[in-house]
């Protein structure tokens, strides 16, 4: 069935159905955590927004900064597990195409592999940009369209999500996220550019310290950026 054919609760209801297994290892949600570290500072307010069954709310929680944590997802099944996971997030059930959160609310907000999978996008980075203070950090992180084995992914991927992933290059998403009024800071990839271990791995990461420009091309792409006052 088209995903625009489906109500949100059905979407919703087939998102909290997803395995376990298939969302993103903790591992990659502390790299993102690591990336946005520096702009975070004790008491903050910050929001996961799409935070799934709760990882990144996780990592947050065990920094030794004393951080107000909020997260929301459009699946009530993961809001309960996010919830049960970090007992002293706020976590609630929300639509990030229409968030519940007064604007202005957070000084930091995180949106990981969830801006692939709106019906509109751009309504979402508004309403992302409409709940951070001005000046207010954000960090966004989805597939990469331009990583080096993308064609060869496509080819043997298995779909298993309500609302398929729409798959954005860097230039792309660099410039709807201009056009949502914010100004970015770093471009950093994820996981790998091509191979995915082993001594080809390492090869990989020198790679990227000799050629930094290499991160455009990785699986995933994260983007730090501020809103502008």
């Amino acid at each position: 069935m088209n995903p625009e054919h489906l109500s949100k609760a059905e979407i919703a209801k087939r998102y909290g159905e997803i395995p376990a297994e298939r969302f993103m290892p903790q591992k990659f949600h502390w790299r993102c955590v690591r990336l946005m570290q520096p702009f975070l500072s004790p008491g903050m307010e910050v929001a996961d927004l799409g935070c799934g069954p709760g990882t990144l709310l996780t990592c947050l929680a065990s920094l030794p900064l004393s951080l107000k944590l909020h997260g929301c997802d459009l699946a009530p099944e993961l809001v309960r597990q996010a919830a049960t996971h970090t007992p002293r997030a706020n976590v609630v059930e929300a639509d990030l195409e229409n968030l519940p959160f007064a604007s202005a609310s957070f000084h930091a907000a995180f949106a990981t592999e969830v801006l692939e999978h709106l019906l509109e996008v751009r309504k979402g980075l508004k309403e992302i940009h409409r709940v951070l203070k001005p000046n207010g950090t954000l960090l966004v992180s989805l597939p990469n369209r331009d990583w080096f084995h993308f064609e060869a992914y496509l080819r043997h991927r298995t779909k298993f999500q309500p609302v398929d992933d729409h798959f954005y290059g860097v230039a792309e998403l660099e410039a709807l996220l201009r056009e949502a009024g914010f100004h970015i800071i770093k471009i950093r990839g994820g996981e790998n550019l091509y191979f995915g271990g082993g001594i080809p791995r390492l090869l990989e990461k020198l790679a990227l310290l000799l050629y930094p420009k290499l991160h455009r091309r990785m699986k995933r792409m994260i983007f730090l950026a501020k809103k502008l006052p």
